[in-house]
Formats: structure tokens, C-alpha cells, sequence
């Protein structure tokens, strides 16, 4: 998770090339730009991008387990009407 996921998992904002989020009632710096236009991530931030970033693994195993269910039951059908006649749509023979 990069200093932007982040931020915008925890519903923040880029202040003066520094990820702001409100936490708590409580404005903290997630990270900021350096030199080079990359984010470093401050002590604080780090720290939270560890935490989020678990959390996130275990919504995305959450959301894997509840997606890969497989039929228990098939579906009965009742009756089946075949005819000598050729359905449109279907493979007919051409000339």
C-alpha cells in the first residue's frame, strides 16, 4: 500500500506535499513528497500503513472465501419436448 492508498483509505487530503488524514479528531501526517516526487512515509504513517495494510489482506481473504462457493443443488427440470423440426438459431443446414 503506497502513501496514497493510504490516504485515501483513511479519508485524507494533500496539504503542502504532505498526506493529511483526520484521526481521531486529530490531524496527522501520513507521509509527505521528497527531493525526488516520491512519498516517504512519516514515522506515524508507517505505522498506520502497517496496520491498514493487514487489514486490507484480511478483507480481500474475506472477500475471496464469500465469492468462491460452489452449487449444492442443480437445478430439475421437469420435462423436455423434442421435435424433428429445426429451431431458428440453431445449426441448420445450408445449401
Amino acid at each position: 500500500m503506497n502513501a496514497l492508498d493510504l490516504m485515501a483509505r483513511l479519508g485524507g487530503e494533500i496539504l503542502l506535499n504532505k498526506a493529511h488524514a483526520n484521526i481521531d479528531g486529530k490531524i496527522v501526517v501520513l507521509a509527505f513528497l521528497n527531493e525526488e516526487n516520491e512519498w516517504v512515509f512519516t514515522d506515524e504513517g508507517q505505522l498506520l500503513v502497517n496496520e491498514h495494510s493487514n487489514l486490507a489482506v484480511d478483507e480481500a481473504a474475506a472477500e475471496v472465501a464469500t465469492t468462491k462457493t460452489r452449487k449444492t443443488k442443480a437445478q430439475l427440470v421437469e420435462s423436455v419436448e423434442i421435435t424433428d423440426e429445426p429451431t431458428v438459431g440453431l445449426d441448420q443446414a445450408t445449401e
